[in-house]
């Protein structure tokens, strides 16, 4: 019984792993707010806040993201000419970096088509963005973080760590549960 409970268990995990590393599009999310923000620049606290989906491609190298700002407008992040605001690196991007720490820009959403007025805030969506693929591991770890600069609150007004979410390691792992009570049955 212990015998062949054991290889299950080895099946399982070897399933469950082989879903995880092969997974080519990777979720995550992240809730924005000022209260992520490490020692900000203004020291007066924003309402603003977001909800930001993105999707990591590992076969490409490529993320996509999906973003939706209340509380900033199109006005807080661009120039009077127009131009976004910070460069190169746009006023939105991803830092490495882990909650309650500030670090380096990895993955700048720079171009002013990504950014558009709605009702309430700002939209980003850009799709295609290329990325170095050794950040999924950061990702895993809770180490890669969304800021959004305004012309206001130079350092990042809002901020929101990533959270990954990989359908594939959860199938994985229902099917290795249901495989072991399956066997403690019999």
């Amino acid at each position: 019984m212990y015998k062949s409970l054991n290889k299950a268990l080895l099946a399982g995990f070897l399933v469950s792993f082989s879903l995880l590393t092969q997974a080519a599009i990777i979720k995550a999310t992240a809730m924005l707010d000022y209260g992520q923000e490490v020692a900000p620049s203004n020291p007066t606290p924003s309402d603003a806040s977001g909800m930001a989906t993105l999707m990591f491609n590992t076969d490409t190298s490529t993320v996509d993201i999906m973003a939706e700002i209340t509380g900033i407008s199109l006005a807080d992040v661009t120039f009077p000419d127009g131009g976004l605001a910070f460069g190169n690196a746009g006023p939105f991007h991803i830092h490495n970096g882990f909650a309650g720490e500030n670090g380096p820009i990895v993955v700048p959403f720079s171009l002013a088509s990504y950014f558009s007025e709605t009702a309430t805030g700002i939209s980003v969506m850009a799709t295609g963005i290329s990325f170095d693929s050794a950040l999924i591991t950061n990702l895993y770890a809770g180490g890669l973080y969304l800021n959004l600069h305004t012309l206001d609150y130079g350092s990042g007004e809002i901020r929101g760590q990533l959270a990954a979410v990989n359908a594939p390691a959860i199938a994985g792992f229902i099917f290795f549960v249901a495989l072991i009570l399956i066997l403690r049955r019999n």
